[in-house]
């Protein structure tokens, strides 16, 4: 069996030539026995290397023999004490040599080298306008064999990363994950900034800045999160259940307004001491049914409702004066004609209108403030109390009011225009 030296200055955790170090020794070991020397190398991709060939950091000092010698990369230096007895010193050509001038590559061909292989035709083709009289044959990159796959778990979140939030079971989720060698991705849409929170230090977990558009996120999720102390009623749990997503929650006591245990999701403890990460993996809740709660039909009920107010005791209030009243809300009834108002929802109140209003302290600042007489009405039925009276008695009406009625204790009539 011939022996080969595969050359890398610099072996990578992750990188091209470095997947093509990995390949290459993976499936060609089987043809060709190979030492693969470097001069420094990354210890995990090194370990793994190592499982199929030798491997060995280069020594200047030490003669190398092989029958063919290839060069992984032209960066860094050459293993110039290597020698290949058939005279095949091959350089692995990985870049276009012209784009790579303005990340201040260039390439030094080592004295030994007798031919090239790029892994693309456009390699090839950059190569040979540079070099013309350089041999180069293109080969491209080698994979490995396909594996078997699993898709990934994929979570989101769209909350405050806070502790009533749930940060600490947020954690904790993540770290279960993690030690049963699940892999995921979580997607948290929140603003650390705003509420100055240290982000969780897990590759896994992708922050977002808060967005009103993430359902495209929501759908392609498995789960949405929501570990929170308390719920009012979560809009992104029923937003993720809307959009046929199965939610992750704790056991806050509106969540089981919205969530069917094993059905549309998992209720989880506060402690998460029933967390089964094995059942949330491999029982993705699917196709539930989600009916919403509430519509506009609902508001329009409530909204249109006709509600009486509670009357303790009803005061009949007459202008004196014209005057604007700030509160107008608390009129009950205008006598009359219509409420008109400033920009402002103040009450326009010319001299001699009458209205009613049921509040007692609103009562006793309008008559303090000498702006109208206040009287205390019986209680009466609604069509007396509406029916419209006649132009000509409202002056006699102020008029007689001192005589006829038992007045709180007013001030003197001031000269204000607003109460």
């Amino acid at each position: 069996m011939r022996n080969i030296i595969l050359y890398h200055n610099n072996l990578l955790k992750f990188g091209g030539v470095d997947t093509f170090v990995y390949n290459f020794v993976k499936k060609m070991s089987k043809f060709y026995d190979i030492l693969f020397l470097y001069t420094t190398a990354n210890a995990e991709n090194l370990e793994r290397i190592s499982k199929y060939v030798k491997t060995e950091q280069y020594n200047k000092n030490k003669k190398y023999v092989c029958d063919i010698c290839i060069l992984a990369s032209a960066w860094g230096q050459y293993p110039d004490s290597v020698i290949a007895k058939s005279g095949r010193y091959i350089q692995m050509v990985h870049a276009d040599y012209i784009k790579a001038k303005e990340t201040n590559f260039y390439y030094q061909k080592w004295f030994k080298t007798t031919e090239h292989i790029g892994v693309s035709e456009h390699v090839c083709k950059i190569f040979k306008e540079l070099y013309p009289t350089e041999e180069i044959t293109r080969i491209y990159n080698i994979l490995d064999e396909t594996q078997e796959t699993k898709t990934i778990l994929k979570l989101i979140s769209a909350t405050r990363v806070s502790k009533e939030k749930g940060y600490n079971r947020m954690l904790k989720l993540a770290q279960e994950l993690k030690k049963a060698n699940i892999k995921f991705r979580w997607t948290i849409f929140t603003d650390l900034e705003l509420y100055n929170q240290k982000p969780f230090d897990l590759e896994e977990i992708v922050y977002m800045k808060p967005s009103h558009d993430f359902m495209d996120y929501i759908t392609e999720a498995d789960y949405g999160v929501q570990l929170s102390d308390t719920e009012g009623y979560s809009y992104f749990i029923n937003e993720c259940l809307q959009y046929g997503t199965p939610v992750l929650c704790t056991d806050f006591p509106s969540a089981y307004e919205s969530v069917e245990d094993g059905i549309n999701g998992y209720i989880l403890d506060m402690d998460l001491k029933n967390l089964d990460v094995d059942k949330i993996v491999n029982n993705i809740p699917k196709d539930f049914k989600y009916k919403e709660k509430c519509s506009e039909k609902d508001w329009i009920k409530l909204l249109d409702k006709k509600v009486e107010r509670k009357r303790s005791k009803m005061f009949k209030v007459i202008a004196k004066q014209d005057y604007k009243d700030k509160r107008a809300e608390l009129i009950e009834e205008y006598k009359d004609k219509e409420i008109k108002y400033d920009e402002l929802g103040n009450a326009l109140i010319k001299e001699g209108d009458i209205y009613i209003i049921s509040n007692p302290e609103r009562a006793k600042q309008i008559e303090e403030s000498g702006l109208a007489v206040v009287i205390e009405m019986k209680e009466e039925s609604k069509k007396e109390r509406t029916k419209e009276p006649q132009k000509e008695n409202k002056e006699k009406e102020v008029k007689q009011t001192k005589k006829t009625t038992t007045r709180r204790t007013a001030k003197k009539p001031t000269n204000k225009k607003e109460e």
